[in-house]
C-alpha cells in the first residue's frame, strides 16, 4: 500500500513538473533569456527525477521491500509534491 501511495505521489509531482516545464518553455520562447533557459533545464531534470522515482518505487515494491523502506520514500515524495505544487501555483500567478 505504501509503495502504491508513493508511486501516486511521484506521479502527481511529475504532472506538476510537466505543467511547470510547459510554462517555462513558453516563457523562454517569448523572452529568450538565460534565466528562462535555466528554468527549463531545472524543470526537465526534476521531471526526469520524478519519473525515476516512480520506476524505483515500483522496482522496490516488486523486490518485496517493506514499510521500513516505503515510508521514508513516501515522506520524501510527499515533500517534493508539496514543494512542486507550491512552485507551480506561485509560477502560475
Amino acid at each position: 500500500m505504501f509503495w502504491s501511495l508513493g508511486i501516486g505521489v511521484a506521479a502527481a509531482s511529475a504532472v506538476f513538473l510537466s505543467a511547470l516545464l510547459y510554462v517555462y518553455v513558453r516563457n523562454h520562447r517569448h523572452l529568450r533569456s538565460a534565466f528562462t533557459l535555466g528554468l527549463v533545464f531545472f524543470a526537465a531534470l526534476l521531471l526526469f527525477q520524478s519519473i525515476g522515482s516512480i520506476y524505483f518505487d515500483w522496482m522496490m515494491a516488486q523486490a518485496g521491500e517493506g514499510p521500513n523502506v516505503a515510508l521514508p520514500m513516501l515522506a520524501l515524495d510527499t515533500a517534493e509534491l508539496i514543494g512542486f505544487a507550491t512552485l507551480f501555483f506561485v509560477t502560475w500567478r
